[in-house]
C-alpha cells in the first residue's frame, strides 16, 4: 500500500515539473561579473539547475556534520570504554558514603516506635466538616 501512494506522489511530483518545464521554456541569457554571459538556456533549466545545486550543497554540509559527529561519538566510545575499565579495576566497596557524612544505624526497638501521627484538627475546622456532610446527606 506504501509504495502505491510514493509511486502516485513520484508522478505528481514529475508532472508538475513537466508542465513547468513546458510552460518555461522561454530562453534567456544569464550575465555574470567580468562581463561573461552565457549561451541562451531556458527559464526551467535554470530553476531546475539552482534545485539541482542546492541539493548537492545541502547534502555536503550533512556530510561533513555526520563526519564530525562520528569523530565525536569514536572519542566518547573510547572514553566510555576507559571509565568502564576502571571502573572494573576499582575495588568492590559495600556502600558509596558522601565525604564527611557518617552512617549510624538505628536499633530495630526505636523505628518501631515511632508512628506516623497526622496533625491535629482545630476543633472548629472538624466541627464544620460533620456539619458539611450532614448537609451533602441531607439533600440527596
Amino acid at each position: 500500500m506504501g509504495s502505491y501512494i510514493k509511486a502516485t506522489l513520484l508522478l505528481i511530483v514529475l508532472v508538475v515539473f513537466v508542465t513547468f518545464g513546458i510552460k518555461n521554456n522561454e530562453t534567456m541569457i544569464l550575465h555574470s561579473y567580468f562581463q561573461w554571459s552565457s549561451p541562451p538556456i531556458p527559464v526551467y533549466a535554470v530553476v531546475y539547475g539552482s534545485l539541482i545545486l542546492g541539493i548537492l550543497i545541502g547534502e555536503i554540509v550533512g556530510i561533513s556534520a555526520r563526519f564530525s559527529q562520528r569523530k565525536k561519538v569514536k572519542v566518547l566510545q573510547k572514553e566510555n570504554r576507559g571509565l568502564k575499565a576502571k571502573l572494573a579495576e576499582a575495588p568492590a566497596e559495600k556502600s558509596v558514603v558522601e565525604p564527611g557524612v557518617e552512617e549510624t544505624e538505628t536499633p530495630q526497638e526505636e523505628t518501631a516506635e515511632v508512628k506516623y501521627e497526622p496533625e491535629a484538627k482545630n476543633a472548629e475546622e472538624t466541627e464544620e466538616e460533620e456539619e458539611k456532610k450532614e448537609e451533602n446527606e441531607t439533600r440527596f
